[in-house]
Protein backbone atom coordinates (compact mmCIF):
# COMPACT_ATOMS: atom_id res chain seq x y z
CA UNK A 1 0.00 0.00 0.00
CA UNK A 2 2.63 2.50 0.80
CA UNK A 3 4.56 1.52 -2.57
CA UNK A 4 1.45 2.38 -4.50
CA UNK A 5 1.10 5.73 -2.41
CA UNK A 6 4.54 6.46 -3.09
CA UNK A 7 4.20 5.87 -7.03
CA UNK A 8 0.79 7.89 -7.01
CA UNK A 9 2.70 10.70 -5.10
CA UNK A 10 5.37 10.73 -7.93
CA UNK A 11 3.95 10.07 -10.62
CA UNK A 12 1.55 13.52 -9.64
CA UNK A 13 4.83 15.31 -8.90
CA UNK A 14 6.17 14.28 -12.97
CA UNK A 15 2.64 15.49 -14.19
CA UNK A 16 2.48 19.08 -12.37
CA UNK A 17 6.05 19.59 -13.12
CA UNK A 18 5.45 18.80 -16.66
CA UNK A 19 2.29 21.20 -16.24
CA UNK A 20 4.85 23.87 -15.35
CA UNK A 21 7.29 23.25 -17.14
CA UNK A 22 6.87 20.97 -20.20
CA UNK A 23 5.74 23.95 -22.17
CA UNK A 24 9.26 25.17 -23.49
CA UNK A 25 9.82 21.70 -25.08
CA UNK A 26 6.78 21.15 -26.32
CA UNK A 27 5.80 21.75 -30.05
CA UNK A 28 6.55 21.27 -33.46
CA UNK A 29 7.84 25.58 -33.63
CA UNK A 30 10.54 23.91 -30.64
CA UNK A 31 13.38 22.95 -32.71
CA UNK A 32 15.03 25.75 -31.65
CA UNK A 33 15.27 23.94 -28.45
CA UNK A 34 15.54 20.53 -29.46
CA UNK A 35 18.22 21.29 -31.90
CA UNK A 36 20.62 22.41 -29.36
CA UNK A 37 19.07 19.40 -26.62
CA UNK A 38 20.22 16.48 -29.69
CA UNK A 39 23.53 17.97 -29.63
CA UNK A 40 24.02 17.69 -25.85
CA UNK A 41 23.25 13.92 -26.24
CA UNK A 42 25.68 13.42 -29.23
CA UNK A 43 28.00 15.40 -27.08
CA UNK A 44 27.03 13.06 -23.72
CA UNK A 45 27.87 9.98 -25.88
CA UNK A 46 30.91 11.48 -26.79
CA UNK A 47 31.98 12.04 -22.82
CA UNK A 48 31.04 7.80 -22.42
CA UNK A 49 33.27 7.55 -24.89
CA UNK A 50 36.26 8.99 -23.34
CA UNK A 51 36.31 6.54 -19.96
CA UNK A 52 35.85 3.42 -22.45
CA UNK A 53 39.18 4.80 -24.40
CA UNK A 54 40.81 5.10 -21.35
CA UNK A 55 40.03 1.87 -19.92
CA UNK A 56 41.47 -0.12 -23.29
CA UNK A 57 44.33 2.46 -23.06
CA UNK A 58 45.06 1.06 -19.66
CA UNK A 59 44.70 -2.75 -20.41
CA UNK A 60 47.55 -1.74 -22.89
CA UNK A 61 49.98 0.12 -20.57
CA UNK A 62 49.76 -2.25 -17.88
CA UNK A 63 50.57 -5.47 -19.84
CA UNK A 64 53.62 -3.41 -21.47
CA UNK A 65 54.58 -2.45 -17.68
CA UNK A 66 54.22 -6.18 -17.15
CA UNK A 67 56.29 -7.45 -20.08
CA UNK A 68 58.87 -4.11 -19.87
CA UNK A 69 58.21 -3.25 -23.18
CA UNK A 70 59.62 0.07 -23.07
CA UNK A 71 59.28 0.50 -26.76
CA UNK A 72 55.35 0.50 -25.93
CA UNK A 73 55.88 4.19 -24.09
CA UNK A 74 56.05 6.66 -26.00
CA UNK A 75 53.07 5.32 -28.22
CA UNK A 76 51.01 5.20 -25.27
CA UNK A 77 52.10 8.84 -24.03
CA UNK A 78 51.00 10.18 -27.70
CA UNK A 79 47.39 8.19 -27.45
CA UNK A 80 47.15 9.39 -23.71
CA UNK A 81 47.48 12.95 -25.55
CA UNK A 82 44.95 12.56 -27.77
CA UNK A 83 42.46 11.49 -25.64
CA UNK A 84 43.06 14.60 -23.52
CA UNK A 85 43.10 16.65 -26.59
CA UNK A 86 39.38 15.05 -27.34
CA UNK A 87 38.25 15.01 -23.82
CA UNK A 88 38.97 19.10 -23.45
CA UNK A 89 37.14 19.59 -26.90
CA UNK A 90 33.86 17.18 -26.05
CA UNK A 91 33.83 18.99 -22.11
CA UNK A 92 33.82 22.85 -23.33
CA UNK A 93 31.37 21.91 -26.39
CA UNK A 94 28.96 20.59 -23.96
CA UNK A 95 29.69 23.03 -21.44
CA UNK A 96 28.51 25.81 -23.91
CA UNK A 97 25.66 24.27 -24.85
CA UNK A 98 24.29 22.51 -21.70
CA UNK A 99 24.22 26.47 -20.18
CA UNK A 100 22.04 28.34 -23.22
CA UNK A 101 19.30 25.28 -22.80
CA UNK A 102 19.41 26.25 -19.07
CA UNK A 103 19.22 29.54 -19.53
CA UNK A 104 16.65 29.73 -22.01
CA UNK A 105 14.60 27.23 -19.76
CA UNK A 106 14.60 29.60 -17.43
CA UNK A 107 13.92 32.46 -19.13
CA UNK A 108 10.91 31.39 -20.34
CA UNK A 109 9.68 30.12 -17.18
CA UNK A 110 10.15 33.19 -15.31
CA UNK A 111 8.48 35.69 -18.26
CA UNK A 112 5.29 33.03 -17.43
CA UNK A 113 5.63 33.41 -13.35
CA UNK A 114 6.08 36.92 -13.92
CA UNK A 115 3.56 37.28 -16.61
CA UNK A 116 0.57 35.56 -14.16
CA UNK A 117 2.19 37.16 -10.95
CA UNK A 118 1.18 40.66 -12.39
CA UNK A 119 -1.64 40.27 -14.08
CA UNK A 120 -5.40 40.76 -13.36
CA UNK A 121 -4.60 42.11 -9.71
CA UNK A 122 -3.14 38.41 -8.70
CA UNK A 123 -0.06 40.26 -7.59
CA UNK A 124 -2.69 42.13 -4.43
CA UNK A 125 -4.92 38.90 -4.00
CA UNK A 126 -2.07 36.86 -3.63
CA UNK A 127 -1.09 37.14 -0.10
CA UNK A 128 -4.60 36.81 1.45
CA UNK A 129 -4.60 33.32 -0.08
CA UNK A 130 -4.07 30.06 1.80
CA UNK A 131 -1.30 27.43 0.87
CA UNK A 132 2.58 27.77 0.49
CA UNK A 133 3.23 30.67 -1.76
CA UNK A 134 5.02 33.16 0.09
CA UNK A 135 7.73 35.07 -1.36
CA UNK A 136 6.62 34.75 -4.96
CA UNK A 137 9.87 37.01 -5.71
CA UNK A 138 12.05 34.43 -4.50
CA UNK A 139 10.41 31.82 -6.12
CA UNK A 140 10.90 33.50 -9.36
CA UNK A 141 14.29 34.84 -8.84
CA UNK A 142 16.18 31.70 -7.05
CA UNK A 143 14.02 28.88 -7.24
CA UNK A 144 13.40 29.05 -11.01
CA UNK A 145 16.74 28.98 -11.65
CA UNK A 146 17.38 25.60 -9.34
CA UNK A 147 14.44 24.28 -11.17
CA UNK A 148 15.66 24.90 -14.75
CA UNK A 149 19.52 24.22 -13.96
CA UNK A 150 19.46 21.16 -11.88
CA UNK A 151 16.79 19.69 -14.08
CA UNK A 152 19.32 19.44 -17.13
CA UNK A 153 21.96 18.79 -15.17
CA UNK A 154 20.75 15.73 -13.68
CA UNK A 155 19.05 14.97 -16.93
CA UNK A 156 22.93 14.93 -18.35
CA UNK A 157 24.21 12.78 -15.47
CA UNK A 158 21.59 10.12 -15.55
CA UNK A 159 21.98 10.12 -19.15
CA UNK A 160 25.99 9.83 -19.01
CA UNK A 161 25.73 7.44 -16.41
CA UNK A 162 22.73 4.85 -18.34
CA UNK A 163 25.42 5.18 -21.01
CA UNK A 164 28.50 4.32 -19.36
CA UNK A 165 26.60 1.35 -17.32
CA UNK A 166 25.86 0.19 -21.01
CA UNK A 167 29.37 0.01 -22.20
CA UNK A 168 30.90 -1.22 -19.18
CA UNK A 169 28.48 -3.92 -18.49
CA UNK A 170 29.52 -5.22 -22.36
CA UNK A 171 33.15 -4.74 -21.31
CA UNK A 172 32.71 -6.62 -17.75
CA UNK A 173 30.71 -9.77 -19.81
CA UNK A 174 33.16 -9.96 -22.27
CA UNK A 175 36.38 -10.37 -19.50
CA UNK A 176 34.45 -12.24 -17.14
CA UNK A 177 34.62 -15.05 -18.83
CA UNK A 178 33.13 -18.43 -17.67
CA UNK A 179 33.26 -19.44 -14.18
CA UNK A 180 32.27 -23.10 -12.92
CA UNK A 181 29.87 -23.43 -9.48
CA UNK A 182 28.95 -26.36 -8.06
CA UNK A 183 25.93 -26.46 -6.71
CA UNK A 184 24.40 -29.94 -4.65
CA UNK A 185 27.11 -32.09 -6.81
CA UNK A 186 25.73 -30.22 -9.93
CA UNK A 187 28.12 -28.18 -12.59
CA UNK A 188 26.98 -24.53 -13.59
CA UNK A 189 29.02 -22.59 -16.05
CA UNK A 190 27.85 -18.84 -14.99
CA UNK A 191 28.88 -15.95 -17.44
CA UNK A 192 29.22 -13.07 -16.61
CA UNK A 193 29.59 -13.34 -12.71
CA UNK A 194 31.57 -10.04 -12.55
CA UNK A 195 28.70 -7.86 -14.28
CA UNK A 196 26.59 -9.81 -11.23
CA UNK A 197 28.49 -8.24 -8.77
CA UNK A 198 28.83 -5.17 -9.90
CA UNK A 199 24.90 -5.55 -9.79
CA UNK A 200 24.49 -6.81 -7.12
CA UNK A 201 26.89 -4.68 -4.75
CA UNK A 202 25.17 -1.20 -6.61
CA UNK A 203 21.93 -2.77 -5.14
CA UNK A 204 22.87 -3.13 -2.05
CA UNK A 205 24.42 0.19 -1.92
CA UNK A 206 21.90 2.44 -3.37
CA UNK A 207 18.90 0.62 -0.85
CA UNK A 208 20.86 1.26 1.84
CA UNK A 209 21.70 5.00 0.93
CA UNK A 210 18.10 5.40 0.09
CA UNK A 211 17.36 4.26 3.61
CA UNK A 212 19.92 6.41 5.00
CA UNK A 213 19.26 9.83 3.17
CA UNK A 214 15.34 9.41 3.61
CA UNK A 215 15.15 12.74 5.87
CA UNK A 216 17.28 14.89 3.48
CA UNK A 217 14.53 15.79 1.07
CA UNK A 218 12.36 17.06 4.30
CA UNK A 219 15.79 18.92 5.35
CA UNK A 220 16.07 20.86 2.17
CA UNK A 221 13.38 22.10 1.43
CA UNK A 222 12.87 23.26 5.32
CA UNK A 223 15.80 25.03 4.90
CA UNK A 224 15.41 26.86 1.45
CA UNK A 225 11.66 27.76 3.10
CA UNK A 226 13.99 29.42 5.73
CA UNK A 227 16.03 31.16 3.72
CA UNK A 228 13.36 32.96 1.80
CA UNK A 229 11.38 33.82 4.55
CA UNK A 230 14.60 35.37 6.05
CA UNK A 231 15.18 37.21 2.52
CA UNK A 232 11.81 38.25 2.53
CA UNK A 233 11.37 39.62 6.05
CA UNK A 234 14.87 41.60 5.17
CA UNK A 235 13.33 43.19 1.88
CA UNK A 236 10.56 44.09 4.26
CA UNK A 237 12.26 46.14 6.47
CA UNK A 238 13.83 47.80 3.36
CA UNK A 239 10.64 48.54 1.56
CA UNK A 240 9.73 49.92 5.23
CA UNK A 241 12.97 51.72 6.26
CA UNK A 242 11.07 55.05 6.51
CA UNK A 243 8.18 53.59 8.67
CA UNK A 244 10.66 52.29 11.04
CA UNK A 245 12.49 55.33 11.44
CA UNK A 246 9.49 57.21 12.11
CA UNK A 247 8.18 54.77 14.53
CA UNK A 248 11.66 54.06 16.30
CA UNK A 249 10.99 50.52 15.62
CA UNK A 250 14.47 49.73 14.72
CA UNK A 251 14.34 47.29 17.94
CA UNK A 252 11.52 45.95 17.37
CA UNK A 253 12.97 44.86 13.61
CA UNK A 254 16.08 43.62 14.93
CA UNK A 255 14.16 40.92 16.98
CA UNK A 256 11.93 39.79 14.30
CA UNK A 257 15.42 39.33 12.07
CA UNK A 258 16.59 37.88 15.37
CA UNK A 259 14.10 34.87 15.01
CA UNK A 260 14.24 35.21 11.28
CA UNK A 261 18.16 34.04 11.72
CA UNK A 262 17.80 31.88 14.03
CA UNK A 263 15.18 29.64 11.47
CA UNK A 264 17.65 29.84 9.01
CA UNK A 265 20.57 28.21 11.61
CA UNK A 266 17.86 25.61 12.75
CA UNK A 267 17.57 24.70 9.06
CA UNK A 268 21.17 24.69 8.28
CA UNK A 269 21.66 22.12 11.58
CA UNK A 270 19.01 20.12 10.42
CA UNK A 271 20.34 19.77 6.48
CA UNK A 272 23.90 19.44 8.08
CA UNK A 273 23.06 16.36 10.40
CA UNK A 274 20.96 14.87 7.14
CA UNK A 275 23.96 15.70 4.66
CA UNK A 276 26.94 14.18 7.15
CA UNK A 277 25.12 10.76 7.37
CA UNK A 278 24.80 10.66 3.80
CA UNK A 279 28.66 11.77 3.30
CA UNK A 280 29.81 9.33 5.60
CA UNK A 281 27.87 6.49 3.75
CA UNK A 282 28.89 7.75 -0.07
CA UNK A 283 32.83 7.72 1.54
CA UNK A 284 32.79 4.11 2.84
CA UNK A 285 30.85 3.50 -0.43
CA UNK A 286 33.34 4.98 -2.82
CA UNK A 287 36.34 3.01 -0.68
CA UNK A 288 34.69 -0.28 -1.11
CA UNK A 289 33.99 0.35 -4.50
CA UNK A 290 37.55 0.56 -5.32
CA UNK A 291 38.82 -2.20 -3.23
CA UNK A 292 36.45 -4.60 -3.80
CA UNK A 293 37.16 -5.66 -7.37
CA UNK A 294 40.02 -5.88 -6.68
CA UNK A 295 40.18 -8.24 -4.25
CA UNK A 296 37.58 -10.41 -6.61
CA UNK A 297 39.89 -10.37 -9.70
CA UNK A 298 43.57 -10.98 -8.05
CA UNK A 299 43.22 -14.80 -7.40
CA UNK A 300 42.85 -15.30 -11.74
CA UNK A 301 45.55 -12.57 -11.70
CA UNK A 302 47.63 -14.45 -9.40
CA UNK A 303 47.05 -17.92 -10.81
CA UNK A 304 48.20 -16.76 -14.29
CA UNK A 305 44.59 -16.90 -15.87
CA UNK A 306 44.56 -13.32 -16.71
CA UNK A 307 47.48 -10.25 -17.63
CA UNK A 308 48.22 -7.39 -15.20
CA UNK A 309 46.70 -5.18 -17.70
CA UNK A 310 43.53 -7.45 -17.58
CA UNK A 311 43.28 -7.39 -14.58
CA UNK A 312 43.31 -3.42 -14.19
CA UNK A 313 41.37 -3.14 -17.19
CA UNK A 314 38.59 -5.63 -15.60
CA UNK A 315 39.13 -3.61 -12.03
CA UNK A 316 38.42 -0.54 -13.92
CA UNK A 317 35.19 -1.67 -15.85
CA UNK A 318 33.91 -2.97 -12.79
CA UNK A 319 34.29 0.44 -10.97
CA UNK A 320 32.62 2.25 -13.90
CA UNK A 321 29.85 -0.07 -13.64
CA UNK A 322 28.99 0.41 -9.97
CA UNK A 323 29.63 4.26 -10.42
CA UNK A 324 27.08 4.31 -13.02
CA UNK A 325 24.64 2.24 -11.12
CA UNK A 326 25.61 4.58 -8.33
CA UNK A 327 23.68 7.33 -9.78
CA UNK A 328 20.92 7.57 -7.57
CA UNK A 329 23.31 7.67 -4.57
CA UNK A 330 25.59 10.21 -6.00
CA UNK A 331 22.89 12.46 -6.73
CA UNK A 332 20.47 12.42 -3.68
CA UNK A 333 21.56 15.88 -2.23
CA UNK A 334 20.99 17.30 -6.05
CA UNK A 335 17.54 15.56 -6.04
CA UNK A 336 16.36 16.94 -2.71
CA UNK A 337 17.59 20.52 -3.58
CA UNK A 338 15.68 20.03 -6.68
CA UNK A 339 12.74 18.75 -5.37
CA UNK A 340 12.40 21.31 -2.68
CA UNK A 341 12.50 24.01 -5.34
CA UNK A 342 9.74 22.34 -7.72
CA UNK A 343 7.53 22.36 -5.07
CA UNK A 344 7.99 25.56 -4.07
CA UNK A 345 7.35 27.05 -8.01
CA UNK A 346 4.84 24.66 -8.24
CA UNK A 347 3.13 26.30 -4.81
CA UNK A 348 3.14 29.52 -6.39
CA UNK A 349 2.21 29.10 -9.67
CA UNK A 350 -1.28 26.69 -8.41
CA UNK A 351 -2.10 29.44 -5.74
CA UNK A 352 -2.14 31.88 -9.04
CA UNK A 353 -4.29 29.66 -10.72
CA UNK A 354 -6.74 29.55 -7.59
CA UNK A 355 -6.89 33.67 -8.19
CA UNK A 356 -9.75 34.97 -9.74
CA UNK A 357 -9.06 37.77 -12.06
CA UNK A 358 -10.19 41.32 -10.43
CA UNK A 359 -13.08 43.11 -12.35
CA UNK A 360 -11.49 46.09 -14.37
CA UNK A 361 -11.48 49.42 -13.09
CA UNK A 362 -14.21 51.97 -14.58
CA UNK A 363 -12.99 55.09 -15.71
CA UNK A 364 -13.88 58.34 -14.08
CA UNK A 365 -17.42 59.45 -15.48
CA UNK A 366 -16.94 62.70 -17.50
CA UNK A 367 -16.96 65.67 -15.64
CA UNK A 368 -15.00 64.59 -12.63
CA UNK A 369 -11.73 64.60 -11.44
CA UNK A 370 -10.13 62.10 -8.94
CA UNK A 371 -8.45 63.27 -5.97
CA UNK A 372 -6.16 60.87 -4.53
CA UNK A 373 -9.09 57.69 -5.53
CA UNK A 374 -11.21 58.45 -1.86
CA UNK A 375 -13.77 61.48 -3.96
CA UNK A 376 -14.98 62.82 -6.39
CA UNK A 377 -16.01 66.11 -7.10
CA UNK A 378 -17.82 67.77 -10.18
CA UNK A 379 -16.41 70.60 -12.12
Amino acid sequence: MVKGISLRAASGFVRRFAGLAGGYWAGWDRWPVWLPATVLLVLTAAQVSVPVMMNLWSQRLFDALEQRAMDRLPVMAAAAGGILLYNIAVTVAHLWVKRRLQFGWRAWLTRRLVGDWLSDGRELALPSRPGDHDNPDGRIAEDVRIVTELAIDLGHSLTYCLLLLVSFASILWQLSGVVPVTLGGVSLAVPGHLLLLALAFSAAGTAAAIAVARPLVHAAERRQGLEADFRFGLARVRENASIIARQHGEAVERGRTSLLFDGVRRGWEGQTGALVRVMAFGASYSVLSAVFPILVVAPRYVAGAITLGVMMQTAQAFQQAVAALSWPIDNLATVAQWTASVERVLGLKEALDGISPLPPVKAPAPGFLSDGGNTARKR
